[in-house]
């Protein structure tokens, strides 16, 4: 019995002593820690007191440029074309800057004012040979490709008419082409087996006065007007007809052409009528066909109201 009190006793000194042990490495432990945490903060007060070092330098530096925000060189002062910019440091690591590259002054190249070259070639003026009756002259309008082919072509027709008044290859008398004389030019007559080619262009340029037929051949170059004599013939009995033109001329203006207006009647006859007067007349110039053919349209539109309203 006393024994085992004895093992007992010892047992419980043996946990004392192992607790009291425990503690002792616990309280190592925690003042290790301590420590480290000492450390820690001191690394933190000295990267914060850095920091706010390079702050402080950053808004020294942009202070004195707002200060002084011009620049000193040779010429004069400048206003500076550019802020310097500084890297601040993360933590304790600090960035080293790019090496800050100097501007070289151009202001130098500027010091006379810019002013162009002139050619080594003089300028050389023309003398003035024109008149003021040479500058109304230019003035004047032209007449466009249209209308300056239409004066050609009548100038062409109508001179053949006025040199050759009657027709030269015919010996009968009542065949082939003649023309009428009116004040300053010809109108073509046309009797049977007149060419057709010759009484379709003259009917085209308003210088058809009358045409003589029998069958219609000689007006066949004009498919409405020949249409128009065929049917008017069916209801007659008669051999010869005449189709008789009132015509006013063409109009020629600088860009356009006024065609003709031409009033047809187409009756029955028993004898050609033949004028007395058939001889040549004169060239029209072609500077002179507008102004003419106008008033000759003038008189051509009188003739027509009058016929239409005697019928």
């Amino acid at each position: 019995m006393l024994l085992q009190i004895t093992y007992q006793d010892k047992a419980t000194q043996t946990e004392k002593e192992n607790t009291i042990e425990d503690i002792l490495k616990i309280i190592t432990t925690l003042c290790i820690k301590v420590d480290s945490m000492d450390n820690e903060i001191q690394k933190l007060k000295i990267n914060e007191d850095s920091q706010q070092h390079d702050c402080k330098n950053a808004k020294l530096s942009q202070s004195e440029d707002f200060k002084n925000p011009e620049l000193k060189c040779d010429v004069g002062k400048h206003l500076k074309t550019h802020n310097i910019c500084l890297n601040a440091a993360a933590g304790t690591n600090k960035q080293v800057s790019e090496k800050q590259h100097n501007n070289t002054n151009l202001n130098q190249l500027f010091e006379k004012p810019f002013t162009p070259k002139m050619s080594r070639n003089t300028l050389t003026m023309e003398p003035q040979t024109s008149t003021y009756a040479d500058s109304l002259q230019n003035e004047i309008k032209l007449y466009n490709h249209v209308t300056r082919t239409y004066i050609e072509n009548i100038y062409k027709i109508q001179t053949y008419l006025n040199r050759n008044p009657r027709s030269t290859t015919t010996k009968e008398p009542s065949q082939d082409y003649l023309t009428q004389k009116l004040q300053g030019y010809n109108k073509l007559i046309a009797q049977p087996k007149t060419n057709v080619n010759l009484v379709r262009t003259c009917y085209n340029y308003g210088l058809l006065n009358t045409v003589y037929t029998y069958d219609g051949e000689e007006i066949s170059g004009i498919p409405k007007l020949h249409k128009a004599f065929i049917t008017y013939k069916r209801v007659t009995k008669r051999n010869l007809f005449y189709v008789k033109f009132y015509t006013a001329p063409v109009e020629i203006l600088y860009e356009e052409i006024k065609p003709p207006i031409q009033v047809i009647k187409i009756g029955l006859t028993k004898d050609m009528i033949i004028p007395k007067d058939i001889g040549q007349q004169e060239e029209i110039q072609k500077i002179e066909i507008p102004s003419f053919y106008v008033n000759k349209r003038i008189i051509g539109i009188s003739t027509i109201i009058q016929e239409l309203s005697n019928n």
